[in-house]
């Protein structure tokens, strides 16, 4: 993994935080890790380091959380956060359901190591990541499809992005935070969150993963 990264592991089983911290820094020594165990503990993290985050590794069922309401508040509040979710489940409709509400992966915590480290790398990249076990690599195209027909459809036809807004979503499909992206086009904190704002009202979406596959869908030149 690149330069210095920061990471959010959110579990409550502590040998899985521990295990994935140890396997983040082992992959990138430099990186910063935090970790939290219970909900109070997650919250508190992403409001002192949600922002600046290049990713979160949440499982998706924490004590005391219905469903996708963690993962939807985290995505409500910080927008442009990858996620890469954790989860026992692996039955096709958890995986759509986690990806339509923002997730920018899925991941099964049987999968090896190796492997999630593919994962992480390629969610950091951009991409958002499906193990094969889940879903073959010829059917991945219909998958995007399905996601994407399953999204809230906007109202009209998406309408044109500026030259700058296309600059930040090239950003976007890159994986950059909020931060790199300021760094990157020399642009305020407020004025990029706005252009993010202008970019998802736009595509008719509501996180960064609905942006993605809208502007795919669209025909915007951005990879997933």
């Amino acid at each position: 993994m690149p330069g210095s990264l920061k990471f959010i592991v959110v579990d409550d089983h502590s040998l899985i935080t521990e295990a994935l911290s140890a396997l983040i820094r082992a992959d990138s020594p430099s990186a910063e890790v935090y970790a939290a165990n219970d909900v109070v503990s997650a919250r508190r993290l992403l409001a002192e380091h949600g922002e600046e985050a290049d990713l979160l590794i949440l499982d998706l069922s924490m004590p005391g959380v219905v469903g996708t309401s963690l993962l939807e508040e985290f995505v409500k509040a910080h927008p442009s956060l990858k996620i890469l979710v954790l989860s026992g489940l692996l039955d096709r409709r958890t995986v759509l359901g986690v990806l339509q509400k923002g997730a920018a992966g899925f991941v099964p915590k049987t999968l090896d190591a190796g492997l999630l480290t593919t994962a992480i790398h390629f969610v950091l990249k951009g991409g958002v990541y499906l193990p094969s076990r889940i879903i073959e690599e010829s059917q991945r195209a219909l998958f995007f499809d399905e996601a994407s027909r399953s999204m809230r459809e906007p109202a009209a036809a998406p309408q044109a992005l500026t030259p700058r807004q296309m600059d930040v979503l090239r950003e976007l499909a890159k994986g950059s935070p909020i931060k790199k992206i300021c760094q990157t086009l020399g642009l305020s904190e407020g004025t990029v969150k706005t252009h993010v704002s202008a970019i998802y009202r736009a595509l008719g979406a509501r996180n960064r993963t609905e942006a993605l596959i809208a502007a795919h869908r669209a025909g915007y030149d951005v990879r997933l």
